[in-house]
């Protein structure tokens, strides 16, 4: 790690340029201006899930270490994120491979050249509901954030997977995130909720009672979320590509061992990401707890003990799982289309994992 802290910039929220669906660009990674690096983060509001791959690679200088200059670039959406690096706004994103094999079907361009662990989607029930599962949902509202979300569409994937018709056999309703999700929940508006690790914490503590995951074999799914850059990214600037990912994973690292610095790194380089109007000390826990539920799930190496990697006949599985149950628009075939790429994988994990350990054990801010 170096002593200084490197320069970096947190482009507004209302960008345009990334937050539309629709971008412009020349498809190059010049098209960014300079030496900088745009990573487009698919979470607008920055929340505590993101600390490992924004705030801990800038404080912790993991980006420095590696001579980049990252600019955080938060976005509407997965397929935001995605888009903006298909059209050469950013450099690489961290979004879900609904985004990025929907994406992939249309741009050929696109490079997957690492993944992390599980699935953090997640259709879930307030612990004392008598909705059992998956099947009890017929005829019944689930709520989401939006009906075009991730999480909406797994949550009819997973309806799908049971054998029902996700079109007929329940109603969607878009509650957003927090406080309005509860209280939909609360007053029967809806019956269940999908989406993921950070908004079902949240939802839960304001109801007061955790919410209850349904099973599903599609919870099991690996790899649903992907480090994606352009194949011609990989081909012209390898070295930094190797130190974006080198960095997210040794941030993911740092992040799992310490999450309490994380967070107070999160809060310190991002201060919008830190709720308002709450108990800083119940804020800091809350914040704590759902980073290292997300780590839980997605951090440590894959299965082979390489960070990023993960079995191919796995990856294949979940994409066809994807597509089986309309989440995508049809299955990517992923050998033969040459959208993962591991030729990096040997650089980028070519790092001290104890050392980075022992150096979040030790960090004193």
């Amino acid at each position: 790690m170096t002593s200084n802290i490197p320069r970096r910039r947190l482009l507004g929220l209302a960008t345009a340029a990334l937050t539309a669906v629709t971008l412009a660009g020349c498809g190059t990674t010049g098209a960014q201006g300079g030496d900088s690096l745009i990573f487009a983060v698919a979470d607008k509001s920055l929340t505590a899930t993101t600390a490992s791959y924004t705030s801990v690679p800038l404080r912790a200088g993991y980006f420095e270490d590696e001579k980049l200059d990252v600019t955080i670039q938060p976005v509407d959406t997965a397929l935001s994120a995605v888009q903006s690096v298909a059209t050469g706004q950013s450099f690489m994103t961290y979004a879900s491979m609904n985004a990025v094999a929907s994406a992939a079907g249309k741009d050929d361009g696109l490079a997957v050249v690492g993944f992390t662990n599980g699935n953090i989607f997640r259709v879930a029930v307030p612990e004392d509901s008598p909705i059992r599962t998956v099947g009890d949902l017929k005829g019944k509202t689930i709520g989401s954030s939006t009906l075009t979300s991730i999480s909406n569409l797994y949550a009819k994937g997973v309806l799908a997977q049971a054998g029902m018709d996700p079109e007929a056999d329940v109603e969607y309703l878009p509650v957003g995130y927090g406080a309005q999700a509860a209280e939909a929940l609360r007053g029967g508006e809806v019956q269940a909720y999908a989406g993921y690790d950070g908004p079902n914490v949240v939802i839960g503590d304001l109801l007061g009672t955790p919410l209850r995951e349904l099973e599903t074999p599609l919870n099991d799914l690996t790899g649903t979320s992907a480090l994606v850059v352009r194949k011609q990214s990989i081909e012209n600037e390898p070295e930094r590509v190797v130190g974006m990912v080198r960095a997210f994973f040794k941030a993911m690292v740092f992040a799992q061992e310490n999450p309490e610095a994380a967070i107070a790194m999160h809060w310190a380089e991002f201060p919008q990401s830190k709720p308002a109007a709450t108990d800083e000390k119940v804020a800091r826990e809350q914040a704590v707890r759902i980073l290292g539920m997300r780590l839980d799930v997605t951090g440590g190496p894959g299965p082979s003990g390489e960070y990023g990697v993960q079995d191919a006949a796995a990856m294949q599985h979940t994409v066809d799982e994807l597509a089986r149950y309309g989440m995508v628009d049809k299955a990517v075939d992923l050998e033969a289309s040459g959208l993962v790429d591991y030729s990096l994988a040997d650089r980028y994990n070519d790092f001290d994992v104890d050392a980075v350990k022992q150096e979040a054990l030790s960090w004193k801010g």
